[in-house]
């Protein structure tokens, strides 16, 4: 085990454990968008900065990533963290101003969104990752990475077109902290358009952002979506299920 001390509170931990997790244990809140704890830690959007003492030097260090160390001293809300914080949240609300979860962390911290920043206009997406990371850490399937670069970067699927890969799990959606993708749900008897490409019949699933577009099997009891069709049939086969095994979803069938 490690012992540290974050504002003024000691804490052990065992080893490998990141300093937010740390802080998180003792009740002391980092705010953060890039992280997730499905996820491994990234150290992209750098809003959970803290200030890291150590041996008489003060260093500004991403929490998320930083790991324990014994006889470490963090100090989480100082004036230099608060600075640091503030320059990113203005970075942010010139990258997705209408990003509803931005909006709130700066209101938080009385941060606009300054007139030197040209503003992106029409794109709620913050480059946070987090959807790639989901889609190949815990779906795994590689459906999207990013693209380009500099100021034109963007998550896409390969070549801007319909991803083979996205199974429409709609983990990318659930994931996504400014509501930057987009999933439309298709109920039996209607119909809708693939961006881009066909139309679908429900009951299906669009996911916007990748152009993608599947027919889903639904619960005739809960009415919950369980997984596309062509999944089902694949274990139907591979596993000689009956045909109306997945009738039902597993919750269901308790």
């Amino acid at each position: 085990m490690v012992k540290l001390t974050i504002d003024d509170q000691e804490i052990r931990v065992a080893e490998g454990t990141t300093v937010l997790t740390a802080a998180e244990r003792l009740g002391i809140r980092i705010p953060t968008l890039c992280h997730h704890e499905s996820l491994m830690p990234y150290g992209g959007c750098r809003l959970c900065v803290v200030e890291v003492l150590r041996n008489g030097r003060a260093e500004i260090a991403a929490s998320c990533t930083y790991p324990v160390e014994e006889g470490l001293t963090i100090a989480t809300n100082t004036g230099r963290v608060q600075k640091v914080r503030r320059l990113v949240l203005e970075l942010l609300l010139s990258e997705a101003p209408d990003a509803q979860g931005i909006r709130d962390l700066a209101g938080e911290m009385g941060v606009t969104s300054p007139e030197r920043l040209k503003k992106r206009e029409d794109d709620l997406c913050i480059l946070c990752g987090r959807c790639i990371r989901a889609c190949r850490e815990v779906v795994g399937a590689n459906a999207i990475d990013y693209a380009q670069r500099g100021y034109q970067r963007t998550v896409a699927a390969p070549f801007y077109k319909s991803s083979a890969d996205c199974i429409a799990c709609g983990t990318c959606y659930a994931i996504c902290p400014t509501g930057a993708v987009g999933m439309q749900e298709v109920e039996e008897g209607e119909t809708a358009r693939i961006p881009q490409g066909k139309e679908v019949e429900g009951p299906a699933r669009i996911m916007v952002n990748w152009k993608v577009g599947l027919p889903m099997k639904r619960c005739k009891q809960c009415g919950d979506v369980i997984a596309p069709d062509f999944q089902l049939a694949y274990l139907q086969k591979k596993v000689g299920l009956a045909g109306d095994h997945f009738d039902t979803c597993p919750r269901c069938r308790e």
